[in-house]
């Protein structure tokens, strides 16, 4: 089954600080730069590579907050629960959470935290094998926050257009509601 929508952005690690904002559509240059999280990067070899970015008009910590509370996602990403940390303590390498997208049982793992500036975890599920990162980088008028993720796997080779659609929307529709839920919680629009 591939997956769609929000369930699919899910799936790996966090990005890097020093990039700037993208599309989520946008075509992947034979040149690209890849986001890093302390040396962890997506699969830059994967058939399907996507990253989304948004200015989000809120302080860091909140935006840091709602990011790394698994437990909480339900609050602002119903479709992807339950969600909830298996490992005791913050986020931290090793650390793992389980999570249902569209059904699906996923337990991802950290693979990086640099605490207020990214993340990176991955997962496989159903034959896919994603690396999903995040970044955070305070910027004049709120924080720069980016993700990008790479699948790879039969399931992504035998649709590489539908997958790539896929996960450009999901990781579009997770950055727009990161935003979304910062400034409110925040008072900032």
């Amino acid at each position: 089954m591939l997956l769609k929508g929000i369930g699919v952005a899910a799936l790996g690690t966090t990005v890097t600080l020093a990039v700037q904002p993208v599309a989520a559509d946008e075509a992947r240059p034979s040149a690209r730069t890849y986001q890093d999280c302390q040396g962890v990067t997506v699969d830059k070899d994967a058939p399907v590579i996507s990253r989304a970015g948004v200015l989000i008009k809120a302080p860091l910590t909140t935006v840091w907050r709602l990011h790394t509370d698994i437990d909480n996602w339900a609050s602002w990403i119903p479709e992807i629960t339950p969600a909830r940390k298996t490992t005791p303590g913050p986020l931290r390498p090793g650390s793992s959470f389980e999570w249902s997208p569209q059904n699906m049982k996923v337990k991802s793992t950290v693979k990086t935290v640099r605490p207020l500036r990214c993340t990176a975890w991955g997962a496989p599920v159903n034959g896919i094998t994603g690396v999903h990162l995040f970044t955070f980088k305070p910027v004049k008028g709120g924080v720069l926050a980016t993700t990008e993720e790479s699948w790879a796997g039969t399931p992504v080779e035998a649709d590489i257009p539908g997958s790539q659609s896929s996960l450009d929307a999901g990781l579009k529709d997770w950055m727009q509601r990161l935003k979304d839920t910062a400034e409110a919680r925040s008072g900032c629009h």
